[in-house]
């Protein structure tokens, strides 16, 4: 929890780098054996404790005893192994699962060559505990193949490295079957080493323990670790930066102080320094592991960010329009308001759909509602008794005319210059145009609040048909002498929900069936729509266009986070993936059917009661 703790939320830049305090951390534990050492403290296991003769003179109670204590070292040394193994498990499975997301070739084919050199380590561990056919005795086999898998993993990380210095990995860049290329190229290498090793009846001697160097295999090692810490991995930082690259260049650091306790130290198997160094292995594996952990935290933490600051800049436009509606005094100024709140409404309905965040325009069309229903119902209410003062003057002024139809010089001017009669005419029906618009006015605000729902949190009894058509309202710009727009609704009850986010789902799902039919060069651009209750519990709505449908293999990640088949910029492939959430927080069910060319049906079927459809 400590190298977590200090991981920075409130910044927005992106984080490439592995915490200051987690660098110190790796190389403290790298230093803490030696440091115990020199206090005196041994990690080696001790050996030779059964000799043949003595088996005769131990009690069978004990013999069991003494055998285990004569395998402690190798015990140690398969449970220090196993470990780095299955670190490099983890490693490769958030390597593929980090691809599987942006579709970056470069940490997978990193992460599975990390991996295959972690399954050597694995035949090393099964070798030297005879769970596998070898030929060669522990004394050579576990040295020899310890250098062997070390210098497979500094060759295989480091060709990994290599291969995006001096190549473009655009062209890769989605490509599964470049991931799967890397993984059998490292696989057969892997295999044919593990072949050598356990056929192979003489093995090289590696340990040489009154020399200075006391296994020279290790050097050569340690040498490809310092070089590519200090030269490959910083170049490839350079190139593509992120927390997985960093935590390369610190690997190094337990793998360099790892082949030195092996090199300069280790002169038996299972002594000090031999421990030492498969401990400190598992700390080199868990470095990029932690990489890949905190590329996780600090993406989960950036969307978190995201949202608050969507939250608070619609809070902040619901404060501007409340203090608009304090200053608006002149009726000509609150007209300009009032157009002004909804060119910031439409702006806002568009940054928040290419966002898809549906949830929070809800919020911000519900609370628009209600602010422009006062200043429009101030119209409405106003033009009424306008038209009668206006009628009224008009009878004045006719009345006037019959009364003195010559009048004055001055006034016989100014009637011809105002056109006295064609004002008579046209000024009721000016009046009528006003009342016309502010009617269509309030019910654009009764959709909007419809839709929106803001007053109903909580889950209630509510009319489909009611969402859908509110739905449609709002979206009759896009419909209106394009699409050709059949309903087929049948006799629904009332459902338990929660509306607002029912008409998130038919929102984004109508708006995906226009986009289809407006871009499938279809002759006649037609959406269906259809409700029915194909049971007693459950109702249904299907969305149906003859757009110009989907693959199998759209079809398959489609409700998937972050896929989308549209253009960069015009969608983040969220929204069905909110729609799927919705209906399956309303214990219900969303199925697709779509082929290309025959056009996609959605249908929804969701249970009238939520609680009865929880009980079943």
């Amino acid at each position: 929890m400590l190298l977590f703790a200090r991981i920075p939320s409130q910044t927005h830049e992106i984080r490439t780098q592995l915490p200051k305090l987690s660098i110190f951390l790796v190389v403290l534990v790298c230093a803490i054996p030696t440091l115990l050492n020199l206090l005196g403290v041994d990690f080696g296991t001790p050996q030779d404790l059964l000799h043949l003769e003595a088996i005769d003179g131990i009690a069978p109670d004990r013999l069991t005893d003494v055998l285990h204590q004569t395998l402690a070292g190798s015990f140690t040394h398969t449970l220090l192994e196993w470990s780095a193994f299955c670190t490099a498990i983890f490693t490769v499975i958030l390597a593929l699962a980090h691809f599987a997301i942006v579709r970056d070739v470069t940490t997978p084919t990193i992460g599975v060559a990390l991996f295959f050199a972690g399954v050597m380590d694995a035949f090393h561990t099964l070798a030297a505990d005879r769970l596998i056919e070898v030929v060669a005795d522990n004394h050579n086999l576990i040295p020899f193949t310890w250098a062997i898998c070390r210098l497979s993993n500094a060759v295989l990380a480091a060709v990994g490295v290599s291969v995006f210095l001096v190549a473009k990995p655009k062209k890769w860049q989605r490509s599964i079957g470049f991931v799967f290329a890397i993984s059998l190229g490292c696989g057969m290498l892997a295999y044919a080493v593990v072949r050598w090793c356990a056929t192979s009846a003489v093995l090289p001697e590696t340990q040489f323990p009154d020399a200075f160097v006391t296994r020279p295999w290790d050097v050569v090692p340690l040498l490809l670790f310092l070089l590519s810490g200090l030269v490959l991995y910083p170049a490839f930082y350079k190139l593509y930066p992120s927390l997985f690259s960093h935590a390369l260049i610190i690997s190094t650091i337990p793998n360099a102080v790892t082949q030195l306790h092996m090199a300069f130290g280790s002169q038996m198997l299972f002594d000090n320094h031999f421990n030492i160094a498969h401990f400190l292995k598992i700390v080199a594996y868990g470095v990029p592991l932690f990489g890949l952990i905190l590329d996780y935290i600090y993406t989960h933490r950036t969307v978190e960010r995201t949202n608050a600051e969507l939250s608070r800049e619609i809070g902040e436009r619901q404060q501007a329009m409340d203090a608009l509606d304090k200053t608006q005094k002149l009726l000509q100024e609150k007209n300009q308001d009032l157009q002004n709140a909804l060119d910031r409404l439409q702006t806002t309905q568009a940054q928040l759909i290419q966002t898809e965040k549906m949830s929070s325009l809800g919020q911000l069309v519900g609370g628009v509602a209600h602010e422009i229903n006062n200043p429009v119902n101030f119209i409405y209410g106003n033009v009424i008794h306008t038209k009668e003062y206006v009628e009224d003057i008009l009878q004045l002024l006719s009345l006037y005319q019959q009364e003195f139809p010559d009048g004055t010089a001055n006034l016989r001017i100014a009637i011809e210059e105002i056109e006295l009669e064609y004002l008579f005419e046209d000024l009721p029906k000016a009046l009528d145009s006003i009342q016309h618009g502010a009617e269509r006015i309030r019910q654009i605000v009764e959709s909007l609040r419809n839709f929106s729902r803001l007053d109903e949190s909580a889950s209630k009894m509510a009319d489909l048909h009611e969402g859908i058509e509110s739905t449609l309202v709002l979206l009759d710009r896009r419909l209106k002498n394009r699409i050709r727009l059949l309903k087929k609704y049948g006799a629904l009850p009332q459902i338990e929900c929660y509306p607002s986010e029912l008409n998130q789902v038919w929102m984004s799902l109508l708006g995906n069936a226009i986009d289809a039919v407006l871009e499938g060069d279809v002759e006649e651009p037609t959406i269906v729509i259809t409700t029915d209750r194909p049971h007693q519990g459950t109702v249904r709505v299907a969305i149906a266009d003859n757009g110009c449908g989907m693959s199998a293999e759209v079809r398959e990640k489609v409700f998937d986070p972050f896929f989308t088949t549209k253009p960069v910029g015009k969608g983040t492939g969220l929204g069905l993936s909110i729609c799927y959430r919705i209906v399956e927080k309303h214990r219900g069910a969303i199925e697709l059917q779509s082929r290309p060319g025959e056009g996609t049906r959605v249908t929804v079927t969701l249970p009238v009661g939520r609680s009865s459809a929880k009980k079943r």
